[in-house]
């Protein structure tokens, strides 16, 4: 069964996939989060047959819901409006960081400055690695 991982930003919205057994997370692409969102996700949703939604749980250091959380529940709520399919939280806690550490060890920006156009292309770089990272925490948990 295919699951879909979701990065939710305020700009962009980082985007993985699972292998069809569910085992495995892929990073599959950044969408800009702008009124074709639903659309995109939705063609995205058919084109790859996938069975389950799983999105970052966006906390602060107290395990609390953070102000992004409400952003996330509209998100969810429109989501919901158009597909019928389980949809599921997932902490996403230190996800960019890793991606972060996957990218930086990778070498892809390890000489860009980590201020100015190398940060931004950091930023986006990782954002449909974090999906990854959120989507393999809950298929790992499902094992």
């Amino acid at each position: 069964m295919k699951h879909l991982g979701i990065d939710y930003g305020t700009r962009r919205i980082g985007i993985a996939v699972s292998n069809d057994e569910g085992t495995i997370a892929f990073p599959k692409g950044i969408l800009n989060n702008d009124t074709s969102l639903l659309d995109n996700i939705v063609a995205l949703i058919h084109e790859e047959n996938i069975k389950t939604i799983v999105i970052g749980k966006s906390i602060d250091i107290d395990g609390n819901d953070n102000q992004v959380m409400d952003r996330i529940h509209s998100f969810i709520s429109k989501l919901e409006e158009v597909v019928k399919l389980p949809i599921y939280f997932q902490d996403e806690s230190f996800s960019s960081v890793a991606a972060d550490a996957h990218l930086y060890g990778k070498g892809n920006i390890a000489n860009e400055s980590w201020t100015g156009q190398g940060n931004q292309a950091r930023r986006e770089a990782n954002d449909d690695r974090a999906a990854a990272i959120i989507l393999q925490r809950y298929l790992d948990k499902q094992k």
